[in-house]
Protein backbone atom coordinates (compact mmCIF):
# COMPACT_ATOMS: atom_id res chain seq x y z
CA UNK A 1 0.00 0.00 0.00
CA UNK A 2 1.31 3.44 -0.92
CA UNK A 3 0.36 4.74 2.50
CA UNK A 4 2.79 2.35 4.20
CA UNK A 5 5.76 2.57 1.80
CA UNK A 6 8.06 4.98 3.59
CA UNK A 7 9.22 4.56 7.16
CA UNK A 8 10.39 7.69 8.96
CA UNK A 9 10.98 8.75 12.53
CA UNK A 10 9.82 12.30 11.93
CA UNK A 11 7.42 14.04 14.27
CA UNK A 12 5.09 14.42 11.26
CA UNK A 13 4.02 10.78 10.91
CA UNK A 14 0.72 9.00 10.51
CA UNK A 15 -0.55 7.82 13.91
CA UNK A 16 -1.55 4.47 12.37
CA UNK A 17 1.42 3.42 10.25
CA UNK A 18 4.12 5.97 11.13
CA UNK A 19 4.47 6.92 7.45
CA UNK A 20 5.82 10.42 6.98
CA UNK A 21 2.94 12.74 6.22
CA UNK A 22 3.02 15.37 3.50
CA UNK A 23 3.44 18.87 4.89
CA UNK A 24 0.36 20.30 6.53
CA UNK A 25 -3.30 19.49 6.67
CA UNK A 26 -3.71 19.74 2.90
CA UNK A 27 -1.06 17.06 2.47
CA UNK A 28 -2.93 14.70 4.80
CA UNK A 29 -6.15 15.24 2.86
CA UNK A 30 -4.38 14.84 -0.49
CA UNK A 31 -2.75 11.56 0.51
CA UNK A 32 -6.07 10.09 1.61
CA UNK A 33 -8.00 11.38 -1.38
CA UNK A 34 -5.38 10.11 -3.86
CA UNK A 35 -5.77 6.62 -2.37
CA UNK A 36 -9.54 6.88 -2.80
CA UNK A 37 -9.35 8.11 -6.41
CA UNK A 38 -6.89 5.35 -7.33
CA UNK A 39 -9.32 2.66 -6.11
CA UNK A 40 -12.33 4.49 -7.57
CA UNK A 41 -10.65 4.48 -11.00
CA UNK A 42 -10.26 0.69 -10.78
CA UNK A 43 -13.91 0.37 -9.75
CA UNK A 44 -14.92 2.55 -12.72
CA UNK A 45 -12.92 0.29 -15.08
CA UNK A 46 -14.65 -2.79 -13.64
CA UNK A 47 -11.44 -4.19 -12.12
CA UNK A 48 -12.72 -3.92 -8.53
CA UNK A 49 -16.01 -3.65 -6.69
CA UNK A 50 -16.60 -1.61 -3.54
CA UNK A 51 -18.57 -4.60 -2.21
CA UNK A 52 -15.60 -6.97 -2.42
CA UNK A 53 -12.31 -5.08 -2.22
CA UNK A 54 -9.18 -7.22 -1.92
CA UNK A 55 -7.48 -7.08 1.48
CA UNK A 56 -4.74 -4.65 0.38
CA UNK A 57 -7.16 -2.11 -1.07
CA UNK A 58 -9.52 -2.47 1.88
CA UNK A 59 -6.65 -1.77 4.30
CA UNK A 60 -5.59 1.22 2.21
CA UNK A 61 -9.15 2.60 2.31
CA UNK A 62 -9.34 2.08 6.08
CA UNK A 63 -6.09 4.05 6.42
CA UNK A 64 -7.54 6.76 4.16
CA UNK A 65 -10.68 6.89 6.33
CA UNK A 66 -8.51 7.38 9.43
CA UNK A 67 -6.59 10.20 7.73
CA UNK A 68 -9.81 11.86 6.56
CA UNK A 69 -11.23 11.64 10.09
CA UNK A 70 -8.12 13.39 11.37
CA UNK A 71 -8.26 16.02 8.63
CA UNK A 72 -11.96 16.58 9.40
CA UNK A 73 -11.21 16.94 13.12
CA UNK A 74 -8.52 19.50 12.31
CA UNK A 75 -10.93 21.51 10.16
CA UNK A 76 -9.98 20.73 6.55
CA UNK A 77 -12.92 22.06 4.49
CA UNK A 78 -13.09 19.14 1.99
CA UNK A 79 -12.30 16.27 4.35
CA UNK A 80 -15.91 15.69 5.50
CA UNK A 81 -16.96 15.16 1.88
CA UNK A 82 -14.19 12.61 1.24
CA UNK A 83 -14.90 10.92 4.57
CA UNK A 84 -18.57 10.62 3.69
CA UNK A 85 -17.72 9.03 0.35
CA UNK A 86 -15.45 6.45 1.88
CA UNK A 87 -17.77 5.64 4.76
CA UNK A 88 -20.63 5.01 2.35
CA UNK A 89 -18.63 3.09 -0.30
CA UNK A 90 -16.16 1.12 1.82
CA UNK A 91 -17.81 0.55 5.18
CA UNK A 92 -21.44 0.89 4.04
CA UNK A 93 -21.89 3.18 7.04
CA UNK A 94 -24.67 5.42 5.77
CA UNK A 95 -25.30 7.02 9.17
CA UNK A 96 -21.62 7.87 9.52
CA UNK A 97 -21.49 9.14 5.95
CA UNK A 98 -24.53 11.35 6.50
CA UNK A 99 -23.01 12.73 9.69
CA UNK A 100 -19.70 13.43 7.90
CA UNK A 101 -21.39 15.31 5.05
Amino acid sequence: SELRKHKCHSAQTCPLCRTQLPPGLDGLFDLAFRAYTRVQARVDRGELSWDSLPAGEKEEMEDAIAMLREATAQGHPLAPFGLGLLLSFVLKDMDGAEAAY
